[in-house]
């Protein structure tokens, strides 16, 4: 796989891990991608399956991977195959093996245990060539020498921690599987920088800052109650393009200029939105200690208008 690699990810630069994930797979390895909500983990290990096989990202082609949304109910047809109410399905773990395609499970530590426990044989046989397993018409199956697993979750799968109570403790014969490619995908502020506009980023980065240090966190340590996470971050940049885009009498992709509309969504908006899920007590001395009042007052002022046109139109090439 390495050999057709085409790092057609503008991001990858921004992303230490990215390289050394590559080289798990082209050697064989299973990595595991351990983080926070919102952290990119499942987007990067779509992105990096892409890298793989020498594509660029959305082409129009057939996805070079497989997504298992791992979950309590995910069942061994989900994985391995079996028969439905409407014949025969076969399973993610089937498919990629055969068509040498990179099989993601997503939020791997929500799966049962004794579900999960299906991976083991396959995923041991990651770097054997020509290795077989059986799909749930018990129908031997030859790797494709393309195959790869990725998993993500937001613990290592040895329980529940007190932010994500639906996890499950898992076998330690699975997570042997992907010992030696463990990799913590946390907060990246240079990568956040590069992919939200800047108005966004730095008011994003002072409630982070400011979180971390009501619940006594260290810089950097995404296990929160409370997250501000790139998710996050580009949800809120939505709200804030549409609604500069309004504020400049920008057109749309019919030309049509856009005009201020009453009660239409901001970025205020969506940042009291974000505060209404958090302790009332805690959101007003964030809301304090970042000024956040000040920064609304001035995001969309005389001054930062002309920045969001020249930041939009370098987007838009």
């Amino acid at each position: 796989m390495i050999n057709n690699m085409k790092l057609d990810v503008p991001e990858a630069q921004q992303i230490p891990q990215f390289m050394k994930i590559i080289d798990d797979l082209s050697v064989g390895n299973n990595p595991y991608l351990v983080g926070s909500a919102g952290t990119g983990k499942t987007t990067l290990g779509e992105k990096i399956a892409y890298a793989l096989f020498g594509r660029a990202e959305n082409d129009g082609k057939e996805l070079p991977f497989t997504i298992v949304n791992c979950n309590q109910w995910t069942s061994p047809i989900d994985i391995k195959g079996g028969q439905t109410i409407s014949g025969y399905k076969e399973g993610a773990l089937i498919e990629a093996w055969r068509d040498g395609k990179i099989l993601i499970l997503d939020e791997m530590p929500k799966l049962d245990a004794n579900t999960a426990g299906l991976l083991n044989d396959a995923l041991a046989k990651s770097a054997k060539e020509d290795a077989i397993i059986f799909n749930g018409k018990n129908d031997p199956i030859v790797k494709h020498k393309n195959f790869g697993c990725i998993a993500t979750g937001n613990v290592i799968g040895k329980g529940a921690s007190g932010n994500y109570v639906g996890n499950n403790k898992q076998d330690a014969s699975l997570l042997d599987r992907f010992s030696g490619s463990i990799y913590r995908i946390g907060f990246n502020e240079s990568l956040e920088r590069q992919l939200v506009y800047p108005v966004v980023v730095n008011i994003c980065l002072d409630i982070r800052k400011s979180i971390l240090k009501y619940e006594g966190k260290e810089a950097g340590d995404d296990d929160t109650e409370d997250i501000m996470t790139l998710r996050t971050m580009l949800n809120l940049e939505r709200a804030y393009e549409l609604e500069m885009k309004r504020e400049t009498g920008m057109k749309d992709e019919f030309g049509k200029t856009l005009h201020k509309i009453p009660n239409g969504k901001t970025l205020k908006d969506a940042l009291e939105s974000y505060f209404l899920a958090m302790n009332r007590e805690k959101a007003e001395h964030i809301k304090s200690e970042v000024n956040l009042e000040g920064l609304m007052n001035k995001y969309k002022g005389s001054v930062m208008k002309p920045e969001f046109i020249k930041e939009y139109k370098r987007r838009i090439g």
